[in-house]
């Protein structure tokens, strides 16, 4: 991954925005799928080896889904070559320079709000998995988003209302295991469907997670695992986000099925995680000359109040001999307010952050989504230092409206500092490098 794609207005003014770039390009390049897929997955003329299970299957299935599939997909085909006989991709985006098999079929679908080529690509999971022999192996490779790229609505529910309730969800404030449950309830393929579809065949699941503590149930809403919830908890979570009373009545009717439990023949491989990341985060730094901390690997909640919470702990570091970097993984929430603006929630952060430390502290500090994607936007972040405020007011721009609005896109791109890195092929969740201190300031922060 090139440092270039990481460089912006501020970083590159910055003593320490070469090594913000190394740091970034290095958090992305650790949560590769390919060298995760190559590490778990090999190879012989008769034997597959998934996470050191031997399988001799007649023929291996391919079917990823989520937007790291397709370099999930073209890692597995390298590895297996012609063991693999076809397959299915299912994704958000895809990088042009991606090649394409013409083994598999490339099925783009819609996120974080379904579509109906969503529910498309959830019907052809289910004929490829039905077709499949018992002598055969459906390799499942799953990703972040796969929860809205993959769709199979339960009786009485319809795409509008899936919809309707997605948006609604996603504007709650509520996180990614909160927002699955409920889905679980109302989506076939989820909570354990694809492996019910699948109990006739031999099925493994390879997963590259994007969920704090790696919850097997919330990853991509479980497909390929039991439905662990309470009879009641989609409902309290509809109850939680305040917007019980404004779904449709079919959906508190699917939150109200019995659950389909079943057991399943395997258990799911986590290949790779926010951890890995983190890791290369912190060698990279200190190749660089940084003392680096990780604070947290399970950053979580609000964004406003995150960032604000990162800029509090800046303030507060005691002074030091040694540039530091200072490290947070995970992924918080926005809650949206009425006439809201355009960005997410890194961008969100990293506003908060940029209040925070306003004046202060001289630190590069960099809100990140390791999929190269922040919300509904081409960005991945942003980047501030203890001047982006005041800039922006240079600018002849209102940065806490901005802020309280969530309306921090218009606002960094106008300043040069958003981070655009495109898709990156990967989804670990997210990544906050705050860089303090620098030899060429003269600065003991």
């Amino acid at each position: 991954m090139s440092r270039e794609r990481y460089t912006t207005r501020s970083g590159a003014q910055h003593p320490a925005g070469m090594a913000m770039a190394q740091i970034l390009a290095a958090a992305t390049t650790a949560a590769d799928p390919g060298v995760q897929i190559r590490r778990v997955l090999r190879a012989s003329d008769t034997t597959v080896w998934v996470a050191d299970e031997a399988l001799t299957p007649a023929r291996v299935i391919i079917l990823a889904v989520g937007k790291a599939a397709p370099a999930m997909a073209a890692a597995a085909l390298a590895v297996l070559g012609a063991r693999v006989s076809h397959g299915l991709v299912v994704y958000k985006d895809i990088d042009p320079h991606t090649p394409r098999d013409p083994r598999l079929t490339y099925h783009a679908a819609g996120h974080p709000v379904p579509d109906a080529r969503s529910c498309t690509a959830g019907a052809a999971a289910l004929a490829l998995l039905a077709a499949a022999g018992a002598d055969d192996l459906v390799l499942v490779l799953l990703s972040g988003g796969g929860s809205a790229l993959l769709v199979d609505l339960a009786p009485g529910i319809s795409l509008p209302m899936l919809q309707a309730l997605t948006r609604r969800l996603l504007a709650s404030g509520a996180d990614i295991t909160a927002i699955n449950t409920v889905r679980r309830r109302i989506d076939r393929v989820k909570g354990g469907g694809l492996a019910r579809a699948g109990a006739h065949t031999t099925l493994r699941t390879l997963i590259l997670s994007d969920v704090i503590g790696n919850s097997l149930t919330a990853i991509a809403s479980g497909p390929t695992v039991p439905n662990p919830d309470d009879a009641d908890a989609a409902r309290q979570v509809l109850v939680t986000a305040g917007i019980d009373q404004q779904v449709d009545p079919a959906v508190l009717a699917a939150c109200a099925t019995p659950i389909t439990r079943q057991p399943v023949a395997h258990t799911p491989t986590i290949i790779a995680d926010i951890r890995q990341s983190l890791a290369a985060a912190s060698d990279a730094a200190r190749a660089a000359g940084y003392a680096p901390t990780l604070v947290s690997a399970a950053l979580a909640g609000d964004a406003l109040q995150a960032g604000a919470s990162i800029a509090a702990l800046l303030r507060a570091l005691p002074p030091s001999r040694q540039p530091r970097c200072l490290l947070w993984g995970g992924e918080t929430t926005v809650t949206l307010v009425p006439q809201h603006g355009h960005g997410g929630r890194n961008q969100t952060v990293a506003l908060a952050i940029a209040q925070g430390i306003a004046g202060g502290t001289d630190a590069l500090v960099a809100a990140y989504a390791t999929d190269g994607g922040d919300g509904p936007t081409d960005a991945a972040g942003a980047v501030v230092t203890a001047t982006t405020w005041q800039r922006a007011q240079d600018n002849g721009l209102d940065p806490a409206q901005h802020l309280s609005q969530h309306n921090a896109y218009p606002l960094f791109a106008a300043l040069g500092d958003l981070l655009i890195p495109g898709p990156t092929g990967t989804n670990v969740n997210d990544v906050v490098v705050a860089l303090v201190g620098n030899d060429e300031l003269g600065i003991r922060n």
